[in-house]
């Protein structure tokens, strides 16, 4: 399929690149029924309908204010041909009878306040300042409304915000309180089953509801088999006993049961003294 390349004017003019409208050109008023989005026009032609016509209405753009002329001659500073112009506020639309896309200068803006043929107007709006503004919303409230207000802003910002996130090492304690707490002050075995193991954490401290879950998505479980991930876990529950053990030497129950086994499995006493050494397990005085 061909794509059109010609001017949509297809004159004698037609000189230079082609140029698309698109929904971003800014086409000028004046051409807004003779150049439609979609058309493709020779440079000659973009310049004159659009670049040009839009510098010429900037160029000759007037204040739409009914008392331009009447105001500029009152005014006892000398013309300029800058107007400052300004979208014409809100609050003076209706009483100008004025389109809301309309402009007018600075000068009309603060005469029109002044004159008694608007101010006086029912649907005239006076401008507020900022201090007119502060003053104002004091007078809408009550203190005790304002008050309320702010308890009940206080109140919503505080469910809004999310508990800062304890650390790592924080959580580590956590752990090891619990853990020294059920093997020295409640005598309990020590628990090898994964998911045993998280619910006795997450039940002892709240803060510490997913960390085995966290733990768990650092092993990369999506990547591996399910039998695989089932021994990651067990070593994770190692890891964490291990793990307090440095941070309380005497959460020592998954040494001791270490020592235990390869005592009875006939390993030597420096064999078993060397993974003591290494935190691994009791020494062999211990054991017996």
């Amino acid at each position: 399929m061909s794509i059109e390349t010609t001017c949509n004017f297809n004159s004698t003019d037609c000189k230079g690149e082609i140029r698309k409208i698109t929904n971003n050109t800014k086409i000028p008023i004046t051409n807004k029924e003779i150049i439609l989005v979609g058309m493709k026009l020779y440079k000659t032609h973009y310049n004159k309908f659009i670049i040009n016509e839009a510098h010429k209405l900037k160029h000759n753009e007037t204040c739409s204010h009914p008392k331009h002329d009447e105001y500029n001659n009152q005014s006892k500073s000398k013309r300029s041909k800058n107007l400052n112009l300004e979208k014409v506020p809100k609050r003076l639309i209706a009483i100008l009878n004025l389109d809301e896309t309309a402009k007018i200068c600075s000068l009309c803006r603060k005469k029109t306040d002044k004159d008694p043929d608007y101010n006086t107007l029912e649907e005239y709006n006076a401008p507020i300042s900022k201090e007119q503004n502060d003053d104002n919303i004091l007078n809408l409230y009550s203190g005790e409304e304002l008050k309320q207000f702010e308890s009940d802003y206080q109140e919503i910002i505080a469910q809004l915000t999310i508990p800062n996130e304890i650390s790592l090492s924080d959580k580590i304690k956590k752990m090891s309180s619990i853990l020294y707490k059920n093997q020295r002050l409640l005598k309990q075995k020590t628990i090898y089953d994964p998911d045993e193991f998280k619910i006795m954490l997450e039940e002892a401290d709240a803060a510490l509801i997913g960390f085995f879950d966290e733990l768990y998505k650092g092993t990369n479980p999506n990547t591996k088999s399910e039998k695989t991930n089932n021994n990651n876990k067990k070593k994770l529950v190692s890891l964490c006993y291990f793990l307090a053990s440095i941070n309380n030497k005497y959460i020592n129950g998954i040494k001791a049961d270490i020592g235990s086994y390869l005592e009875t499995s006939g390993a030597s006493a420096s064999s078993i003294d060397t993974l003591a050494n290494i935190g691994l397990s009791v020494s062999r005085r211990t054991v017996t």
